[in-house]
């Protein structure tokens, strides 16, 4: 007996296998992003001293807004997985694969994603920047 006629016997074709093969995998729009719980040192990032600086650590982009804060949302995009950068001038986070732009809580602002990244807490005392989520 081949596969073909294996699925048939069992009650499958070709079409309900793909779709139940591809429901769980084939789409990334779902809150994406690492549970963390890390500290640095913003001496060691002089990235972060600048409004519109940013950096990738752990599957998180940590930026410095204009208006001095520190905000963390999860570094790949929630479409495709790329990983977004930050845009101070217009304070969004944008995935240079296909568009899709996020505030700064990580909520979509344009598609083609459709679900948000994930937001962590960032706690400042001094030089030391705990994220956590």
């Amino acid at each position: 007996m081949d596969r073909k006629e294996f699925l048939s016997s069992i009650g499958f074709s070709a079409a309900s296998l793909f779709v139940a093969t591809c429901v769980g995998s084939c789409k990334k729009d779902s809150v994406s992003g690492p549970t963390v719980d890390f500290t640095i040192d913003l001496t060691l990032y002089p990235a972060l001293n600048n409004a519109g600086g940013y950096v990738y650590l752990n599957g998180v982009i940590i930026a410095k807004t204009s208006s001095a804060n520190l905000i963390a949302v999860a570094a790949a995009c929630s479409h495709e997985g790329a990983n977004v950068q930050y845009q101070n001038n217009n304070n969004q986070f944008y995935c240079p694969r296909h568009g899709a732009k996020f505030n700064t809580s990580g909520a979509v602002t344009q598609g083609p994603a459709s679900t948000p990244l994930k937001q962590y807490t960032v706690t400042v005392n001094g030089n030391s920047v705990r994220i956590n989520g």
